[in-house]
C-alpha cells in the first residue's frame, strides 16, 4: 500500500510546483501579455496530442464557458485498439491570460496491454490531470498544453496488484476559438 501513496505523494507535490510557477506568472504585469479584450461566449478548443484527454495519442475537444469545460478524446494506441475519454476541466484564472493552469479529471482509456501472441486489449480508469495551457503568438489562437496526471484502473488485468496507479505526462497542440470579443 505505501507504493500507490508515495505516487499520490509525488503527483501531489509535483501539482503544487506547477501550480507555483504558473500562477505567479499569470499576473500579467507586462502589457505586453494582457488579453485583448474579455472572455464571452463559449470558447472551442481543438487539437493533437498524448495523454488521456487525448484519447492516448489522437484528437482533443475542450467546450466551455467561463472556467469551465467538458473535455473528450479519441484516438488510437501504440498497439491498435481504440483509445477514448470524457471529462471535465476547471481552469483557475478565465481565459485572457497567456497561462491557464487548470485541473482536469477524465474516465477513458488508461491502460493498453499487449498480450503476446493474441489480440491487445484496453482498460478504462480515472484520470486527474494538473496542467498549463500556454498561449503563443496572439492570446486565443494557437495553444500548448502540458500537464501531469494520475491514473488508476477500474479493474486491473489479471495478475496485476490492486489497486493500480500511474503518473504520466501529457502534452498536446491546439487552438482556440471564440470565448473572446
Amino acid at each position: 500500500m505505501k507504493k500507490p501513496l508515495s505516487i499520490v505523494s509525488w503527483v501531489g507535490a509535483a501539482s503544487l510546483a506547477l501550480l507555483l510557477v504558473a500562477v505567479p506568472s499569470t499576473a500579467e504585469a507586462d502589457p505586453s501579455q494582457a488579453a485583448q479584450g474579455t472572455e464571452t461566449g463559449v470558447a472551442l478548443k481543438v487539437g493533437l496530442g498524448a495523454g488521456i484527454p487525448y484519447g492516448v495519442i489522437g484528437a482533443g475537444v475542450d467546450v466551455g464557458i467561463s472556467r469551465f469545460s467538458l473535455v473528450g478524446g479519441f484516438g488510437t494506441t501504440a498497439y491498435g485498439p481504440v483509445g477514448w475519454s470524457v471529462g471535465l476541466r476547471a481552469y483557475l484564472f478565465d481565459r485572457t491570460r497567456r497561462f491557464q493552469p487548470h485541473l482536469t479529471a477524465v474516465y477513458g482509456t488508461t491502460l493498453i496491454v499487449d498480450v503476446v501472441g493474441g489480440d491487445s486489449y484496453t482498460v478504462n480508469g480515472f484520470g486527474f490531470y494538473a496542467s498549463l495551457d500556454h498561449d503563443i503568438g496572439p492570446i486565443g489562437g494557437l495553444i500548448l498544453t502540458y500537464g501531469i496526471g494520475l491514473l488508476t484502473n477500474d479493474v486491473p488485468p489479471a495478475g496485476a496488484p490492486d489497486p493500480q496507479y500511474f503518473v504520466r505526462a501529457m502534452f498536446g497542440g491546439n487552438y482556440r476559438f471564440g470565448g473572446r470579443q
